[in-house]
């Protein structure tokens, strides 16, 4: 075989394994890809069958009431606290996964309203219960209704 043939035979096997190897990394992109999509429709599914899930619902509407009514926070009965701090640390967590990545914060936007209105019935209890316990308890909570009302400012809604 003579060295022309040789290098030409050589040349077409390395543009071959050349183009397996782009052809591997795009199926693995793709792969990778679908698997995210999957991820983030998991952990979206998720999280809104936490935040409806009926007892959720009912500590929700017990803190939203007691804010409407104006009802101060040295009156809350011991049940109403409870269900106020159980809402509390599950919008954290929610803004905690918010805050990591772990679910876009623009697919949340769904539960802006009930997430501002707790955190609205809420803020004397957080401001006692942070003078008490931690500066920075529940603060996954606040900072996604800030950027709810930031992101909102100005939009109408």
């Amino acid at each position: 075989m003579s060295a022309e043939v040789y290098n030409g035979w050589s040349l077409l096997l390395q543009a071959v394994i050349v183009v397996a190897v782009v052809a591997t990394f795009i199926v693995y992109y793709c792969q990778l890809q679908a698997m995210r999509a999957a991820s983030l429709g998991q952990n979206l599914l998720a999280i809104h069958t936490f935040i409806f899930e009926e007892s959720f619902r009912q500590d929700r509407r017990t803190l939203i009431t007691l804010g409407e009514n104006g009802k101060a926070l040295a009156d809350w009965s011991p049940e109403e606290r409870r269900a106020a701090e159980r809402v509390c640390a599950a919008y954290d967590l929610v803004g905690l996964t918010i805050s990591y990545g772990v679910v876009p914060f623009k697919l949340i936007d769904d539960v802006r309203y009930s997430m501002t209105k707790c955190h609205q019935a809420a803020e004397a209890l957080l401001n006692e219960l942070r003078r008490k316990r931690s500066p920075d308890l529940w603060h996954h909570f606040t900072d996604i209704v800030k950027r709810f009302r930031h992101a909102h400012e100005g939009s109408g809604s």
